[in-house]
């Protein structure tokens, strides 16, 4: 299992506010001002080992970069005296944002977030084709008379895993899925999904159960052998930790293929770790085996 790490470029919101007539003690002059923005999603990601990739291709079929008027944002009058945000003057989705709307001139600070979460039930974090980007408060002045343009960097605040199997693996072990599980919910992987699973910055988990071709005799409830010969199933967890922005590539080769085999894993910088599966216990529940210790954080 090779882990490779691709860290995630931020994506850029350009310009956000709302309106206010209100007079605030945010240093502000006579008038009003206005606000335009723009978007800016980058194409590629920074991959720090690697070239650049491209998000599209690392999520896979199914992702869809956030439109302009899909971002929440927040405005918010700034105390400059006091340096702390006050009244909320704006709350709602960048679409309902018109830049002909007029903003008494002063200091102000907006908040920029996506999620693709629709209930308070969904996960907005994990699964195929969920996003979360989110800006830190980022302050501005409105002129009067001056329509004024503010930059409000967004970056991804999860992360994506996403899974390769070399033909060795393929042709020694079947399985019917993988599955991801990170902050309280789990992915399916069936075999042949190539799409990259949005995971929480926190830790996640792998499992799945393997059939591998070697075979062994089977037994009766005596523990006599009835003479049929079965390929022996192995199940297996493994958890790792991930940081936001980042995206990670797993992927599983079969080493020591006679008997029962074995999975390379090469996780990050570290030395290759070999696990040989007939250590793990044969048609049981998932196993950790190595998680703490290879935990990349």
């Amino acid at each position: 299992m090779k882990f490779y790490k691709t860290m995630l470029c931020a994506l850029v919101l350009s310009g956000v506010v709302a309106c206010s007539d209100d007079s605030f003690d945010g240093g502000q002059t006579t008038g009003v001002g206005y606000l335009s923005f723009e978007m800016a999603t980058p194409d590629s990601v920074e991959n720090v080992t690697r070239a650049e990739v491209n998000i599209g291709t690392v999520a896979g079929e199914g992702y869809s970069a956030p439109a302009d008027g899909d971002f929440n944002i927040v405005i918010k009058e700034w105390d400059s005296k006091n340096n702390e945000s006050g009244e909320e003057k704006y709350n709602g989705p960048l679409s309902g944002w018109s830049n002909t709307t007029p903003l008494m001139a002063g200091s102000y600070v907006v908040k920029a977030t996506y999620s693709t979460a629709t209930s308070g039930t969904e996960s907005n974090k994990v699964g195929f084709n969920k996003p979360v980007f989110e800006s830190e408060e980022v302050d501005f002045t409105v002129v009067a008379e001056t329509t004024t343009t503010v930059n409000v960097p967004v970056s991804l605040k999860n992360a994506i895993v996403r899974l390769e199997f070399t033909d060795m693996f393929n042709a020694y072990y079947s399985y019917e899925k993988f599955t991801i599980t990170s902050a309280g919910t789990t992915i399916d992987l069936t075999k042949g999904d190539t799409r990259g699973v949005f995971v929480d910055a926190a830790a996640f988990t792998i499992a799945a159960t393997l059939t591998s071709q070697a075979q062994t005799p089977e037994t009766d409830e005596s523990g006599a052998e009835t003479g049929e010969l079965t390929n022996k199933k192995v199940s297996f967890s493994k958890e790792y930790t991930a940081k936001a922005g980042n995206c990670y590539t797993i992927k599983f080769d079969a080493s020591n293929v006679g008997g029962i085999g074995g999975i390379t894993i090469t996780f990050g910088d570290q030395p290759s770790e070999e696990i040989d599966m007939g250590d793990i216990d044969l048609n049981s529940g998932s196993n950790n085996q190595g998680g703490d210790e290879n935990q990349n954080s």
